[in-house]
């Protein structure tokens, strides 16, 4: 009995191959008009599909991460000092991601993705440099989807909303760790009163009251993760929306735009993103379920209804051959919460609305 290479090759992936005395004969006595190996190849052709590995045609799962540690210096005046930080801008982090076909285009998937927490660089501060109060390990993504080419994405479970990084993906520019680096690097320091230099001297505002929204610490990202459902568009010439409703109470909305590759002397992007915290009635000072009747006669500083209206919106454009650029990001944080309009404790008026704003123009 000979081989040809085909035979051969087929041989050295199976290991049925010459080598065991009678090999030849046993084969050719198997052979019943067909290839010896051509069973044995289906066999194994099928096993390959059907294994759980990156760049498989049905399944695809894969295991990713990053570790992004920074060195930081404070000085406050009095408090002088240098911290070795987990970088918050980009946490390091960990995750599996899987995707299965289903059959056309459909097709579904899962992520899976955690973050460390030791010495985060946005909640360390003069008192506490390893926020050793802080869990070790915090889920960031823990959701499923399911896919379809023409009709776009439903996921549901802990995943962004529609807003989150509204400001940030569609940045032609990639420089907007410009502004986001400086908020999340000392966040959680506390500021010091000009001519005070101990530690009773330090005020109880942290840097990130002064650069915030109602409902995040981050002035312009305004938006997280959370628990819920989110529909995700395909793209239309460049064109996406997506939608969302969270725990609790908690609608996002979102269009974006990048343009299309085969533009080599422009790039251009941009997005818009609304998303409406209503809770029925939250027990003032922690959450759970409020009891009894409201509105007054229960007092509405005993129970409240959760009203805060964000929105952000970011434009980019760069000149490819030149390298010039244009980068402009907005946000705004309004709260109508029950307990605060028309009556905030401090000077009886409605909390006023957080705007912020970046323009960046350069080469």
């Amino acid at each position: 009995m000979s081989f040809s290479s085909n035979d051969s090759l087929r041989c050295q992936r199976t290991g049925l191959c010459g080598g065991a005395p009678g090999l030849e004969e046993r084969a050719e006595a198997a052979d019943l008009g067909g290839d010896c190996c051509a069973d044995l190849e289906e066999r194994v052709a099928e096993l390959e599909a059907t294994t759980a590995r990156k760049g498989n045609k049905k399944v695809t799962v894969q295991i990713y991460g990053k570790v992004n540690q920074a060195t930081m210096f404070w000085d406050d005046g009095a408090e002088q000092n240098v911290y070795s930080v987990n970088n918050q801008y980009s946490s390091t982090r960990f995750g599996i991601r899987g995707k299965a076909k289903i059959g056309g285009d459909w097709s579904a998937g899962y992520q899976i993705e955690a973050e460390s927490r030791v010495a985060l660089s946005g909640n360390v501060n003069q008192f506490d440099d390893n926020n050793a109060s802080e869990e070790s390990i915090r889920m960031r993504q823990s959701n499923m989807n399911i896919k379809h080419e023409k009709y776009g994405e439903v996921r549901w479970g802990l995943n962004s909303t529609p807003k989150d990084n509204i400001v940030k993906d569609t940045n032609v520019t990639k420089l907007e760790d410009t502004y986001f680096g400086d908020i999340d690097m000392n966040r959680s320091f506390l500021l010091r009163p000009k001519g005070f230099n101990n530690a009773e001297g330090l005020s109880t505002i942290r840097w990130s009251d002064i650069a915030r929204a109602y409902s995040n610490t981050d002035a312009f990202d305004v938006s997280t993760r959370r628990n819920g459902v989110t529909y995700l568009s395909p793209e239309w010439s460049g064109f996406s929306v997506a939608w969302g409703y969270y725990e609790d109470d908690i609608w996002s909305a979102s269009v974006r735009y990048k343009s299309p590759k085969e533009w080599k002397t422009w790039k251009v992007g941009g997005g818009f993103a609304y998303e409406d915290f209503r809770d029925e009635r939250i027990q003032a000072g922690g959450g759970g379920v409020a009891s009894g009747p409201f509105p007054p006669p229960s007092s509405n500083q005993t129970f409240f209804k959760r009203d805060i209206k964000e929105w952000a919106g970011s434009f980019s454009v760069k000149h490819v051959p030149t390298g010039l650029f244009f980068y402009g990001e907005y946000s705004a944080s309004q709260q109508d919460d029950s307990n605060t309009v028309n009556g905030g404790v401090f000077n009886h008026k409605s909390p006023p609305e957080y705007n912020g704003y970046d323009l960046q123009v350069g080469i």
